[in-house]
């Protein structure tokens, strides 16, 4: 039987997806994260074989390299990163070599929430990323450079920014705020100053600390001054994503943007404060919610570099036929 894979591979999970030379999906599959930064290539290879093995055992056949896949992974970003996931692909069998396609998840949540349409997708959930793509396929990435060099305006950025925040107001350099105990609760904490330990000493994860955001979005939903301010700069670092994405690249009308995470759509107060700095920055923005999911993007997407057309797969979701 021939099929195309598609795989998308996050941080959390992969969905793995087989569809036809026609569109019609066979089968689906799931399986551990695959952010080979974060669990290791090895780790990641096994994972993205356990999603296709599923998909392919969904679709009633025995695990067999498809025709071609499309992996749009968590972590990919250089092409040394690319080239790394794409060995491991074919090591495991998921197609044959030269086969195989990868770039970062991104490519498929921007084909999923914009149904294969050009646009822009901004994801900002513990990390932020944006990724357009014009009408003639050209594509601009900007940002998704990790917690360390960036990430301002997610989970993580606001909950460091909101700490930050929280001990200039415990010197006296801000006026009071309510961060400072809130933070203080969160960590587990008595004093400001066991702070130090708590995040230069102890071990932590990004996700651990960007638990901490929601925390500063109900502060500033009950008007705590300096949990506003946070999370205002955060949205204008997104806006500013979606600025930088889209200036290289042609929109005659304007971009469509999606907005995208777990951060980025929590609703009032962080939600609005978002779109409304994007349509500041980018007044000829249309702003709308995801048509479809990431793994539809993968679908979509390894359709068209198998060169096939995505169309019939897209109108029978939008006419929510099984496919």
């Amino acid at each position: 039987m021939k099929a195309y894979l598609g795989i998308d591979g996050g941080g959390s999970h992969t969905h793995a997806i087989l569809v036809s030379p026609r569109g019609r999906v066979l089968g689906r599959g799931e399986a551990g994260p695959s952010n080979y930064h974060g669990v290791g290539l090895k780790v990641a290879g096994a994972n993205l074989r356990k999603a296709a093995e599923r998909a392919w055992a969904d679709a009633g056949q025995p695990f067999q390299a498809a025709a071609a896949a499309f992996l749009g992974c968590a972590g990919v970003k250089a092409e040394r990163d690319a080239a790394r996931v794409t060995a491991e692909a074919e090591g495991v069998g998921l197609a044959p070599a030269g086969q195989v396609t990868v770039v970062n998840d991104l490519h498929n949540a921007l084909a999923g929430g914009l149904a294969g349409q050009p646009g822009i997708a901004l994801i900002a959930g513990t990390g932020t990323n944006c990724l357009g793509r014009d009408a003639t396929g050209a594509t601009c990435m900007c940002g998704g450079w990790g917690w360390l060099l960036d990430d301002e305006g997610g989970g993580f950025g606001l909950a460091v920014a909101a700490l930050r925040a929280a001990v200039r107001g415990a010197d006296g350099r801000i006026p009071p705020t309510r961060l400072l105990p809130a933070g203080l609760a969160f960590f587990g904490l008595t004093h400001p100053d066991e702070l130090l330990a708590r995040l230069y000493v102890d071990a932590w994860t990004p996700d651990e600390v960007a638990a901490f955001a929601p925390v500063v979005m109900r502060l500033a939903e009950e008007g705590d001054a300096a949990a506003i301010g946070v999370l205002r700069n955060g949205a204008a670092a997104l806006a500013g994503l979606v600025a930088g994405a889209a200036k290289p690249l042609s929109f005659p009308a304007g971009p469509s943007v999606v907005v995208l995470g777990g951060c980025a759509r929590s609703g009032s107060p962080y939600q609005p404060m978002i779109e409304a700095a994007i349509r500041r920055l980018c007044p000829e923005a249309r702003l709308g919610a995801p048509a479809l999911s990431p793994v539809h993007g993968a679908a979509v997407n390894c359709l068209r570099a198998a060169g096939c057309d995505p169309r019939p797969l897209l109108d029978l979701l939008a006419a929510h036929i099984p496919c």
